[in-house]
């Protein structure tokens, strides 16, 4: 596992460059949408509407720009797109961090989206254009290592200073801070123009041709279909968002948990979990390239559905934990073969457009189902009471995944219809004879 690490981190310098932004930014990010949800819902007890609402509002700025971002990031470069989005977000979560009305984050946290919108996808592209086609799902892989790291190192921190200071604002100052130092780094380091990968050094070759297929427009169908399974998937998880801290506060009450310890119980899970989930985001990136992008999918939105189903029912944190393992796993095989698999049909000059149509349906999905989440919790626990109100966002969602994992073979068809075309030829090794030592 650990050599996975090592040879992307020898192999490529500007992966390192991007590897100390992404984890700093990753850590901010981890320490501001947490949060957003602890300080509105257990701190300023704001109503599961006004949460869902202000979810809502921040996923749909968020679908709504990733991929105009990721295409102005195409051409102009992505640089100052990814300066743009940390200048917002530093913006918004100052203004958060000094407020106490839950109904202004109906506006700021909303606007916060503006950032992350310009900063994900343009990240992302970047991650593409440094790695070759076929070890892009291990290259965006990395993306998942810095935010499972930055969640495990940012959610701990976090629910410390809450325990200490009574208030969970402070993390918003975290949030502004690393995003500041990320900017720094992204301003001396990373090249203002198109970036290109170090070649490692290949025996000598000589050349064949070979067929792939034709590349796509990054608004075409099955660019859109993949959006579409990348939506349904995040419609369930958002619509765990209103309920997921009093739910998971709930299992630890009847785990034995006290009130006093459930912070720090909390704090150390999400730590230990996020650790481990970062330490497979690489491997699990290389899986995908391996087995292919659409086994990887539907073997990863199989897994979601059985966590999905059996969450609601656990007698006890630790099962809840371990659900929470597995969920992240398959969330770690599917984000990069969705990913390298829209930066791969498309033609290069788009591929930051296709990244972003992509978030783009994540972002509908998870405006929707934070909506839904909010809105189906509070009609069930009015009809079958509290436990049932918070149990019924993980059904619904399972059957939102359902309908992504058969949306999976459609996407296949499509796919294996596109017509084929000569591709420029590609170099082959061939070894040394008698008659030419050197090879060729």
């Amino acid at each position: 596992m650990l050599s996975a690490y090592r040879e992307l981190w020898q192999r490529e310098p500007m992966m390192r460059r991007l590897l100390v932004v992404a984890l700093l930014a990753d850590i901010a990010f981890g320490a501001l949408v947490p949060f957003v949800n602890f300080y509105l819902t257990a701190e300023l007890k704001a109503p599961e509407r006004v949460t869902g609402a202000a979810f809502a509002g921040y996923f749909a700025v968020e679908m709504l720009l990733k991929t105009p971002f990721g295409a102005l990031s195409d051409r102009i470069g992505r640089k100052p797109v990814l300066l743009l989005g940390i200048g917002i977000t530093v913006t918004m979560a100052t203004l958060m961090a000094l407020t106490r009305n839950p109904h202004h984050f109906l506006l700021l946290f909303p606007v916060a989206g503006l950032g992350v919108a310009a900063f994900f996808p343009t990240i992302a592209a970047l991650a593409a254009d440094i790695a070759p086609e076929e070890e892009r799902g291990g290259m965006i892989g990395v993306l998942n290592l810095t935010y499972f790291l930055g969640m495990g190192i940012s959610v701990p921190i976090g629910l410390l200073l809450h325990q200490g200071t009574a208030t969970y604002r402070y993390a918003f100052f975290i949030t502004v801070t690393l995003l500041l130092l990320s900017g720094l780094f992204i301003l001396l380091l990373f090249p203002s123009g198109k970036v290109v990968p170090t070649q490692p050094l290949m025996p000598r070759k000589k050349l064949r041709w070979r067929w792939k297929a034709v590349r796509l427009s990054a608004i075409s169908f099955p660019v859109l279909l993949l959006a579409t399974i990348f939506a349904f998937t995040q419609m369930a998880i958002s619509m765990l968002v209103p309920i997921l801290v009093p739910f998971a506060q709930h299992v630890a009450y009847l785990s034995g948990i006290s009130e006093k310890t459930v912070d720090l119980v909390m704090s150390g899970g999400v730590g230990v979990i996020a650790v481990a989930l970062a330490l497979g985001a690489v491997p699990m990136g290389r899986l995908s390239d391996r087995i292919g992008r659409d086994p990887a999918i539907r073997l990863a939105l199989l897994a979601g559905l059985v966590c999905f189903l059996i969450a609601p029912f656990v007698p006890h944190i630790a099962f809840l934990g371990i659900l929470g393992v597995i969920a992240g796993l398959a969330w770690l095989l599917a984000f990069p073969a969705v990913l390298a698999l829209s930066s791969e049909i498309v033609t290069e000059q788009e591929r930051g457009a296709a990244v972003g149509l992509v978030y783009g349906g994540q972002g509908v999905g998870a405006i929707f189902g934070s909506l839904l989440g909010g809105f189906i919790a509070e009609g069930v626990k009015g009809w079958q009471g509290e436990v049932w109100g918070w149990r019924a966002p993980f059904l619904c969602g399972a059957v939102a995944i359902s309908i992504a994992f058969l949306l999976t073979f459609w996407l296949s068809r499509e796919l294996s219809r596109r017509p084929v075309e000569a591709d420029e030829p590609e170099e082959e090794l061939t070894a040394p004879t008698a008659s030419d030592p050197t090879g060729e």
